[in-house]
């Protein structure tokens, strides 16, 4: 990994006293790092390293959570450039995922990383986003879908992002509009698919409704039932929302297990046949 020069270095200990502890904390949840103990006016987390590394020690981070503390900005930048290391990216690649302000953001982990599973997987993504931004706005669909940044993280463990810019509006950002639906479609399906009877919208012929929404059920069934591609080892997908436009979901972290995917695959061949 090439070294930053001292004017990036310098830049990036800028931003990274920006940082906003819940930002880091929620980055970090989503990309394999586990909690560990509190310590003072802050929290330990640890990264274990991949399976065959020299040093098999685990990463550890301090995340400050007062930003009025005096060393805030040193302390977020030993975090940064821990995180860093353990990516292997430079800091400025890392600070792009870290600095979530007017940001929401899809984490996708899989179980399995070759390249196999990552085409399918990637469409997939590309299906999901798209099936949202056309029950949003059909004409500017593609736009958003565009618009969205993909990234990886190289933590061990694998894990794709979507990372979805919001525009400041008076009311809803019409990209919050995208992925709130993006994450109500997400929603339904995988409800339904772990048994939920009070989901009727995405498995008409064993529940015995019609989808009230059966463009959007479909479209969503579909693409989740991609993401998992031929071998359907399963994945997580993970929401996270801009602190700057709220949002409280009644869940944020979906487990597609094989079995769930089996029943999201077959509520897409029922629902394309009901068309």
């Amino acid at each position: 990994m090439t070294a930053p020069s001292k004017t990036a270095q310098t830049s990036a200990s800028g931003r990274a006293a920006r940082l906003r502890p819940d930002d880091v904390l929620r980055y970090l949840a989503a990309t394999g790092w586990r909690r560990g103990r509190d310590y003072g006016r802050g929290q330990i987390w640890e990264l274990d390293p991949p399976t065959g590394t020299a040093n098999p020690h685990p990463y550890e981070v301090l995340v400050p959570l007062d930003q009025r503390l005096r060393d805030y900005p040193l302390r977020m930048t030993d975090l940064l450039e821990t995180v860093a290391n353990a990516e292997q990216r430079d800091a400025e690649s890392v600070l792009g995922d870290l600095d979530l302000k007017w940001a929401d953001v899809l984490y996708l982990r899989l179980n399995e990383f070759s390249l196999a599973d990552l085409a399918p997987a990637l469409t997939g993504l590309r299906d999901l986003a798209l099936a949202a931004a056309r029950a949003v706005d059909n004409r500017r669909a593609w736009d958003f879908v565009r618009g969205a940044e993909v990234g990886a993280s190289r933590t061990g463990v694998p894990v794709l992002t979507v990372r979805t810019a919001l525009t400041p509006d008076a009311g809803e950002p019409v990209e919050r509009k995208v992925t709130r639906t993006m994450y109500e479609g997400v929603l339904g399906a995988f409800r339904a698919a772990i048994g939920d009877n009070e989901s009727q919208a995405y498995f008409p012929i064993v529940n015995g409704y019609r989808a009230t929404r059966p463009t959007l059920a479909r479209e969503v069934c579909a693409a989740l039932a991609r993401i998992g591609g031929r071998s359907r080892a399963g994945y997580e997908l993970r929401f996270t929302w801009s602190p700057d436009v709220p949002f409280k979901g009644d869940q944020a972290v979906f487990e597609f297990t094989p079995h769930v995917l089996g029943e999201v695959a077959r509520a897409a061949r029922e629902l394309r046949d009901l068309r």
